[in-house]
C-alpha cells in the first residue's frame, strides 16, 4: 500500500456514522481534512480504500466492478454496525458506489453528499470515441500535467495514481452508464449535489440531470466557486465542510 492511503476510521461511539467513498484512482487520503472537521462533531466515520487503489495502476487494471462494489458494501456494513443512521459522502465516483448502496440496502441510509459526481464528463462524446477507438490499443492512459493538477489542487500530498489502466476507463464509464443513470429513480433518501461550476473534469452538467432524475423527494445543488476537481481539499474546504454538517444536522433534526 502507498503510505498515506491507509483507510480512515474513527469511532467516536456516536449514534451517527458517515461513510466516506473516494474517487475513481484516488484513496482515502481525500478525506483527510474533512473526516477531522467531522470528528469533532462527535460522528463516527469509515473512509475505506477502494479495491484495486492505493498501490499501483496494475492492481487497479486486475479489479472490476464487482469488486469495487463489495468493498463499498463491506464497508457500509461496518459503519453500520457502530452506528444507528448512516450518510454517504462520496467524492466523485465515489457517489456512484453510494448510489448503487443506497439502491443496494433499500434505501437504509439516512441521507448522501454527492462531491462532483460523475454523469457527463468534459467533451464526453470525443473522450468516449478517443477511448473505443486507438485506446483500444492502449494500456494505460497518462493524466496531462494540467488535468492531474486541477484534479487535486494538493496533488503533490494526495495519493492518486497519474496512469490509468484504460480498461478499468472502460468500466468506470459502463459502471456510469448501465449502474448510475438508470437506477437514480430508485434513490429516494435525502441527498445535497454538490459540484464545482468549472469543474475540468466532470461537466457541471452532471449535477442538475442527477437532480432531475433522482428519485428523492428532499434534494438540492449547491454549487461551488471552483474550477477543481476535488474541492474537499483546497481553498474553499471550509465552505464545502460547513456545508456538508449542516445538510446532516437539518437531516437529523427532522427525525
Amino acid at each position: 500500500m502507498m503510505k498515506g492511503a491507509e483507510p480512515i476510521f474513527i469511532n467516536n461511539h456516536g449514534d451517527v456514522g458517515i461513510l466516506m467513498l473516494h474517487g475513481f484512482t484516488s484513496t482515502p487520503d481525500e478525506f483527510r481534512e474533512l473526516s477531522v472537521y467531522l470528528s469533532e462533531q462527535g460522528f463516527n466515520l469509515y473512509a475505506p480504500l477502494i479495491a484495486g487503489h492505493g498501490t499501483s495502476p496494475e492492481d487497479l487494471m486486475k479489479t472490476r466492478p464487482e469488486d469495487w462494489m463489495l468493498s463499498a458494501k463491506q464497508a457500509y456494513v461496518r459503519i453500520k454496525a457502530t452506528s444507528q443512521k448512516v450518510f454517504i459522502i462520496g467524492n466523485s465516483f465515489g457517489s456512484n458506489l453510494g448510489f448503487w448502496l443506497i439502491k443496494e440496502f433499500k434505501n437504509e441510509p439516512a441521507g448522501i453528499i454527492t462531491l462532483d459526481a460523475p454523469i457527463i464528463l468534459r467533451n464526453h462524446f470525443f473522450a468516449i470515441l478517443r477511448l473505443y477507438t486507438y485506446g483500444l490499443f492502449k494500456k494505460y492512459y497518462v493524466k496531462s500535467k494540467k488535468v492531474y493538477e486541477t484534479d487535486y489542487i494538493d496533488g503533490a500530498d494526495d495519493i492518486t495514481y497519474r496512469l490509468i489502466p484504460l480498461k478499468s476507463l472502460r468500466e468506470f464509464l459502463k459502471f456510469i452508464k448501465y449502474e448510475s443513470i438508470p437506477h437514480l429513480s430508485e434513490v429516494k433518501i435525502p441527498i445535497l449535489i454538490a459540484h464545482s461550476k468549472d469543474d475540468p473534469i466532470i461537466h457541471p452538467k452532471s449535477a442538475p440531470y442527477i437532480h432531475s432524475h433522482i428519485g428523492s423527494s428532499s434534494k438540492k445543488i449547491y454549487w461551488v466557486e471552483s474550477r477543481y476537481h476535488g474541492f474537499t481539499i483546497e481553498g474553499r474546504r471550509k465552505e464545502v465542510f460547513h456545508m456538508i454538517s449542516k445538510f446532516i444536522q437539518e437531516i437529523l433534526s427532522y427525525e
